[in-house]
């Protein structure tokens, strides 16, 4: 269990040397970028959600419960299956990629969007059949995973699918401060106003595309907020053990906000 994650955009006291990084769309280190969350976008589908993080837009709908296909585990036909698959719309990024390491990419995605609902979802409440996850990441500017996730956990509870709660998901990376008027940071790799071993380095919730390239290390987190639990941490670079409760706890805060912006969509949604 995390500390309070209740959302707070000024957390840190002004005089902490991760507040002066100069993000690229001029963010403090701990705000997030706008979000905007929609049900009911998808008229065929059982649910549907569609989630903007700025530049960061994703689709998704939810099918079933259907009937369970050939070949399924017995332990796990009993319980319901949870399916997922996202894709990456070919006009998501500015950049071209190739058919291969693109499959490659959504299946890595899809996998970690499945890990992230499967602590959510009452897969026992629907036994013998499956549900099917569908996700179109439509643009990337950054936090696609939080986005899906966000987008999906939506999608599921307008279906009616059982869960156990919301899962929200939001990105911290540690980034180096560039120089800049505090003037600080010119003692090195190990010195800075930050001091300890990592030196100036700054910790930025919801990065965007840039500030992920440019991140020495990140971790997201896939939260459940009303019971307080993590379904699924992803950390990726060198962490020491504090830093990394740092992020994970300022992630949590961010996780907060997007449980807030789902439920207020979701209630939203049901007519008066």
């Amino acid at each position: 269990r995390l500390r309070d994650s209740r959302p707070s955009q000024d957390a840190r006291s002004d005089s902490d040397p991760t507040m002066a990084l100069p993000r690229e769309d001029g963010r403090s280190a701990e705000q997030m970028r706008p979000i905007f969350v929609k049900t009911g976008v998808i008229s065929q589908a059982a649910g549907s959600a569609y989630v903007e993080l700025d530049k960061t837009k994703v689709m998704c709908g939810v099918y079933g419960p259907r009937q369970g296909g050939p070949g399924t585990d017995k332990a796990e036909f009993d319980r319901g299956r949870l399916d997922v698959d996202v894709k990456l719309a070919t006009f998501a990024t500015s950049g071209a990629r190739g058919k291969v390491a693109q499959g490659d990419a959504e299946r890595e995605f899809s996998s970690m969007v499945h890990r992230a609902l499967s602590g959510a979802v009452m897969t026992e409440t629907f036994p013998k059949t499956a549900v099917d996850v569908f996700a179109t990441v439509l643009e990337a500017n950054g936090s696609e995973l939080c986005a899906t996730i966000a987008a999906a956990s939506a999608a599921l509870c307008e279906a009616g699918v059982a869960m156990r709660d919301l899962v929200s998901a939001c990105t911290v990376t540690r980034n180096r401060r560039t120089g800049g008027a505090d003037g600080a940071d010119g003692g090195g790799a190990d010195g800075g106003a930050d001091g300890g071993a990592d030196g100036p380095n700054a910790l930025l919730l919801d990065p965007a595309r840039g500030e992920e390239a440019a991140a020495e290390a990140g971790v997201t987190l896939a939260f459940m907020c009303r019971l307080g639990e993590a379904s699924q941490v992803v950390a990726t670079g060198t962490w020491d053990g504090d830093s990394l409760d740092d992020a994970v706890q300022l992630a949590a805060s961010g996780c907060a906000r997007v449980d807030a912006a789902l439920r207020e969509a979701l209630r939203s949604s049901v007519p008066a």
